[in-house]
């Protein structure tokens, strides 16, 4: 079935609108990083402290049981 010349050019437009929105924020996020010169993916992530314990005292026998 073939489609109206009209519609085949509102396809595309909506295609390549769409596409513009896509890529609009990544196009920001990279513009942004080489005016300011950060480098967010060379920065080193502190070292984890120990993990504590729960003060829970509800369901501490691992069963699921609330009593």
């Amino acid at each position: 079935m073939k489609m109206e010349q009209a519609t085949r050019q509102r396809i595309a437009k909506n295609a390549v609108l769409s596409l513009f929105i896509y890529i609009l924020p990544i196009a920001a996020m990279f513009i942004t990083f080489s005016i300011t010169g950060q480098r967010p993916w060379n920065k080193k992530q502190p070292a984890k402290t120990q993990q504590t314990k729960s003060v829970n005292t509800k369901n501490t026998d691992g069963n699921g049981s609330n009593d």
